[in-house]
């Protein structure tokens, strides 16, 4: 277990509970029969061709509330739900104790060419803990990660940005989201949260709720640099703000 990576261990946990989840419906019949109808009406409606849109429409929902009461009835789902609420609480509460902080510095892209090309990113996606990135080199590339639960900071203001738009893409479940922008730059915001606070240079928006908000101001055209910023959170804040 501890030569596993957090990843292994995710992953097999996931594995034992669907496994678990698997055997409590095959051997509880009053489990297993739902799932059963529930199989073959929707298989009945893939093959029926001649069904009106408002029958299909009907046994569609019935055969998928089928499916969903054994696996809603199961108890190693409603185990396998307080595991990860705990372990995404304690996971949070510690990645609270530092911010994420990543500071990109780069250099002049290079020529590049239409092949695919499999390569490290230098920013990393992860689930919680702590990222740090500093005083390191890289070719820009633009920026497209995943973070679960904590704060994360992306310092670009080292950044030789080409010419043109340059797209930054950053999505999380829970936690505060801070990035630095060139002050030469132009933005362009695309941000879409359930609940929490933005925050754009000067101006401030308060108590989002389900919202998606869109920060494209009157910008002289003349601009060498945009970024395009696109964030995507559950509950949290974002600040953009020049340095």
């Amino acid at each position: 277990m501890k030569n596993m990576s957090k990843t292994s261990i995710i992953g097999w946990t996931i594995l034992i509970f669907a496994i678990g989840m698997g055997l409590e419906i095959l051997f509880q019949w009053w489990l297993l029969i739902p799932l059963l109808i529930g199989i073959f009406i929707l298989y009945h409606v893939k093959n029926e061709k001649d069904l009106r849109d408002n029958k299909r429409t009907l046994l569609l929902i019935a055969g998928y509330s089928l499916l969903a009461i054994p696996i809603l009835s199961s108890t190693f789902l409603k185990l396998f739900i307080i595991v990860v609420v705990i372990y995404g609480l304690n996971e949070y509460s510690k990645s609270k104790k530092q911010v994420n902080t990543i500071t990109v510095n780069t250099i002049e892209p290079g020529q590049k060419t239409t092949h695919f090309k499999k390569k490290q990113p230098f920013i990393r996606n992860f689930f919680a803990g702590n990222q740090r990135i500093v005083n390191e080199i890289y070719e820009w590339d633009d920026i497209n990660i995943q973070c679960g639960f904590g704060d994360t900071v992306v310092d670009l203001g080292m950044t030789m940005l080409p010419k043109g738009e340059s797209t930054v893409v950053i999505r999380g479940l829970v936690g505060n989201i801070q990035l630095l922008i060139p002050f030469d730059a132009a933005v362009i915001i695309n941000h879409s949260t359930v609940s929490g606070k933005l925050k754009v240079f000067e101006e401030e928006e308060t108590e989002l709720f389900n919202s998606n908000v869109i920060y494209h101001p009157n910008q002289d055209e003349s601009s060498i640099r945009t970024i395009k910023i696109i964030t995507n959170i559950v509950v949290g804040n974002l600040e953009v703000r020049r340095i």
